[in-house]
């Protein structure tokens, strides 16, 4: 029985920059294909954050295995190679898009046209979930992932379509731009992660994040994955008990200084946590902290985390659902 995170094909990652968006893309897409989904992590003309991870090279356009076993895959698409092979779509010839699309005069005018690099960045996005088939008809992938830019431009690559569309209501571009826009608002095919870390800044952030997607957006939503979450070490009684300990050395005195602060920093966490929760109208899925560098035996764990506290999460969101 998979998790039902996995019904929806087309599953984007947002949030804040540094709360650990492409981390979660990584351990989605693990989760996945765990599940024996074709998956693929799309990265969007960045730093190759799955090649790291994974320690392969998937800085590429077209996807490339990142775990040898699994149907995990990696691209990052490029706005070149994207206008490219949409040029050859809609021209149909190699050599008439070169005549059309790559002389000097239609670059310099391509360049000119605000959001065209992140309008067919998004296309090539939505034509791997609509158009992309296997020889029998079937979809090539069962799941995309998005590693999605931080809120502000992630939010303004998300709301492109309806901004094209308002510009240009007629043609092969609103046709396309209209497509794009109904499985951005289509429930069954796609989600929203909002990613976050459990502090005050980045909390504001995520929640009006979460209003925008279901407001000017109109775009579904998934869950609200809180990141880097201490574990609790010792309750109030255990802490005044270290406190009041006998007899009292330099490194007793070290100890209870650090086990004081991480209880604050917890205590600290679990009331953004808190407010999450009351205020995003999402199901909050907390993340451990594993205090080092990320890489696939980190993101193994997290994808581990990812399940078990979405299915959780989910419950406890329905349960609180149906109370109302």
């Amino acid at each position: 029985m998979r998790s039902s995170m996995f019904q929806r094909r087309f599953v984007i990652v947002s949030g804040k920059g540094g709360v650990g968006r492409s981390s979660l893309a990584a351990a989605l897409g693990l989760a996945a294909a765990r599940y024996g989904l074709r998956t693929c992590v799309v990265q969007l003309n960045t730093r190759d954050e799955m090649g790291r991870i994974f320690a392969v090279d998937a800085s590429g356009y077209e996807p490339v295995p990142l775990v040898p076993g699994l149907p995990l895959f990696g691209c990052n698409l490029r706005p070149a190679d994207a206008l490219r092979e949409y040029g050859q779509m809609k021209l149909h010839f190699r050599t008439l898009h070169k005549l059309v699309f790559e002389n000097d005069v239609m670059q310099r005018l391509l360049r000119m046209i605000p959001g065209m690099n992140e309008l067919v960045l998004l296309g090539k996005a939505w034509h791997m979930e609509s158009q992309d088939h296997n020889s029998d008809g079937t979809p090539t992938w069962d799941l995309i992932v998005i590693d999605a830019p931080a809120t502000g431009h992630g939010v303004s690559l998300l709301r492109l379509p309806q901004t094209i569309l308002a510009a240009v209501p007629i043609g092969p571009m609103a046709d396309d731009a209209r497509q794009m826009q109904a499985l951005l608002e289509d429930p069954a095919r796609t989600a929203l992660h909002v990613v976050t870390l459990a502090q005050e800044l980045p909390a504001t952030e995520a929640l009006e994040l979460c209003d925008e997607a279901r407001g000017k957006l109109g775009m579904p939503t998934g869950n609200l994955f809180v990141n880097m979450v201490l574990p609790g070490l010792v309750d109030d009684r255990q802490l005044r008990a270290l406190q009041h300990a006998e007899p009292e050395t330099p490194l007793l005195v070290d100890a209870v200084a650090a086990v004081t602060a991480h209880v604050r920093w917890h205590d600290a966490q679990q009331t953004q946590i808190r407010r999450l929760q009351k205020a995003s109208a999402l199901p909050v899925v907390e993340l451990p902290h594993l205090f080092c560098t990320i890489g696939r035996a980190q993101i193994e764990m997290l994808a581990d985390a990812v399940v078990a506290g979405m299915e959780s999460a989910e419950s406890r969101h329905g349960q609180g659902e149906a109370a109302r």
